[in-house]
């Protein structure tokens, strides 16, 4: 006789039998799976906001339709602007890593050749051209370009995908509540409780750190462009969005980031003023984050207080 809560040796099997059918079906499955996904993660984040105007009155298709149009409309602007833009930077730092080798080669190149036998920065100058050849720097997204103008299937295949995902959204936040009760219909009952109890918290807890951070990432992408820009330093819209969504790593992140872009100023002729103008920028980024963003918005999101975040911060 097992002890309730143990399963057998037989029931172990079973599940892992199942769990590894359910992630075969995912991988074999997904294209029809990651737009599902992908509505249901945005619906998890939207329907706070959803339920914020319920409460007010409003309803909730109306919210939703609203929400739905601004967020796609938003998105599709971002795609259509600033894309093309950010595919141009990324060429022209791929066409830099040659001139990268070449001076991490003289810095440490010695070192490397005591300790490893070798200059492994020449040798990653000599397979770089080979890794992204001059003539295809970007050999998916030509190849997404040359199916779209052809017309093939598979392209269509793709838009029909990204179109579908507001709409599976919108009636996923519609029947918000209605899916997650029949979600709950898979639990053993014994176990419902507990698990309601745990999702409420995820909810709470996650839903507002990713909501709460994404928000804080985006700000300062906005703020790392506009001001990168404006201290002359190349490339500035990548590494305004680079540097802002870094951010997620903590210390490891900025610095990273701040690195990189010192380095790409030196290395694009920046003088000492500049590279001092771009150590100005983190640092007030830095600050900012610190006590006002991600106190102010992620304790917000999640129900702590901006003085517990400051003082986690520190």
């Amino acid at each position: 006789m097992l002890s309730r809560g143990h399963l057998s040796p037989t029931q172990q099997k079973v599940i892992l039998a199942v769990i590894f059918v359910f992630l075969l079906s995912l991988w074999l499955l997904r294209t029809i799976y990651i737009p599902i996904f992908v509505s249901y993660f945005l619906a998890f984040l939207l329907n706070p906001v959803v339920r914020w105007f319920e409460k007010r009155g409003f309803g909730r298709l109306g919210p939703i339709f609203l929400m739905l149009v601004l967020l796609f409309a938003l998105l599709t602007s971002f795609a259509v602007m600033m894309v093309p833009k950010i595919f141009v930077q990324v060429r022209e730092l791929l066409a830099r890593l040659p001139q990268l080798m070449d001076v991490l080669s003289v810095r440490f190149g010695p070192v490397s050749q005591r300790y490893l036998g070798n200059d492994v920065f020449t040798q990653w100058k000599e397979v770089l051209p080979t890794m992204v050849p001059e003539s295809a720097h970007f050999p998916v997204m030509s190849g997404i370009l040359e199916s779209v103008l052809n017309g093939t299937a598979r392209a269509i295949s793709a838009v029909l995908t990204v179109l579908m995902i507001p709409i599976l959204t919108f009636y996923i936040l519609k029947d918000y509540y209605v899916l997650n009760e029949k979600l709950m219909l898979l639990v053993p009952r014994r176990y419902v409780p507990e698990v309601k109890e745990v999702m409420r918290r995820l909810s709470i807890v996650l839903g507002g750190l990713i909501r709460g951070q994404f928000l804080v990432c985006a700000i300062l992408s906005a703020y790392y462009t506009v001001a990168l820009t404006a201290v002359s330093v190349e490339m500035s819209l990548l590494l305004g969005i680079l540097s802002g969504f870094l951010n997620l790593v903590p210390f490891v992140g900025p610095l990273t980031s701040l690195g990189l872009t010192i380095f790409l100023t030196v290395l694009g002729g920046g003088h000492l003023t500049q590279c001092v103008s771009v150590l100005g920028v983190y640092l007030v980024a830095n600050l900012l984050d610190n006590t006002l963003l991600t106190p102010r918005i992620v304790g917000r999101q999640m129900g702590i207080s901006p003085l517990t975040i400051i003082l986690a911060l520190l």
